[in-house]
């Protein structure tokens, strides 16, 4: 359990790396980029809590589904907060792969206050 744990916070400070670049990308004005690199800190977050329990899932469509199911449903983790992570991936993937970037300043900017807060529910389990 220790490896695992470890690994978990591992997980943990590369989401806060993500976040961070996502606030980076954001003062440069790169909004759909920072709104990817939100939600793959939200990702991130939620595999640590993953790999805790045992899990190695690397498809986003398994890691929400396993999350939702582990996580969300039981309770422990706050479903208003959980919505985030399948609501910015469907930005992420409309910024990475529409031909024209619709994503406002705004949108960024309530990404990235939407990671913080799921980094923090996901830092909260793993205590």
């Amino acid at each position: 359990m220790v490896l695992l744990l470890d690994e978990s916070e591992a997980f943990i400070k590369k989401a806060k790396s993500k976040l961070t670049s996502s606030k980076a990308l954001y003062e440069i004005e790169q909004y759909g980029d920072s709104v990817g690199r939100s939600y793959y800190a939200m990702f991130l977050s939620a595999k640590a809590l993953l790999i805790k329990d045992g899990y190695n899932v690397n498809s986003h469509k398994s890691l929400i589904g396993i999350f939702g199911r582990e996580y969300v449903k039981n309770g422990d983790f706050d479903s208003d907060i959980a919505k985030y992570l399948s609501g910015t991936q469907s930005l992420r993937d409309n910024a990475d792969y529409d031909a024209i970037d619709t994503i406002s300043k705004e949108i960024a900017e309530e990404r990235i206050l939407q990671a913080k807060k799921f980094i923090a529910e996901a830092e909260r389990l793993l205590q």
